[in-house]
This record gives structure tokens, sequence and C-alpha cells, in this order.
């Protein structure tokens, strides 16, 4: 399976782990923190001067730009294309 149609099935918030029932407030706060959370990470990733990792820091600014304001998914997408493809 592609790492576009694993990705495409990943929902855009935390529904799945919340209760039904879960108040606005704090479905909107777990979105909030998740989306900080990831923008951290990248933002550290992004900052490394190893040549080394340079393929992979393009590949995270493409995901990036793939999905303005949407840190979570544009991690996530980085994530599961370099478990689909290791060595790159």
């Amino acid at each position: 399976m592609s790492a576009e149609r694993l990705f495409q099935s990943v929902p855009s918030d935390p529904d799945p782990w919340m209760a039904g029932d879960t108040p606005a407030e704090i479905r909107q706060f777990a979105i909030e923190s998740l989306r900080w959370q990831a923008q951290e990470i990248i933002d550290e990733l992004l900052c490394s001067k190893d040549p080394s990792e340079e393929l992979s820091r393009a590949r995270l600014r493409r995901c990036v730009a793939r999905n303005p304001g949407r840190p979570e998914r544009a991690l996530l997408e980085q994530l599961m294309t370099n478990r689909e493809h290791p060595g790159l």
C-alpha cells in the first residue's frame, strides 16, 4: 500500500481517539496541542545542518508545503514515507 493511500485514511483530527461526548473545548485543545508538538518536531528537524540529512529535510519541506497549517499531517506523511522507503 502506498504512503498516499495510508495517509488518506488518517483522520484530520483526534476524533477516533476521543469519546464522542468529549467537549468541543477539549477537542480543540487536543488538536492545537498536536499541531504545536508536530511543528516543534518539524522545526527541530529542519534546523539540522548535517549534509547527509538534506534529502530528508527536502522531503519534509515538500510535506509541509502540501499540508499548509497542518503540521501533524505533514509530519505523518514524512514518517510514513520514511517507513515505506527507509533508505531514502
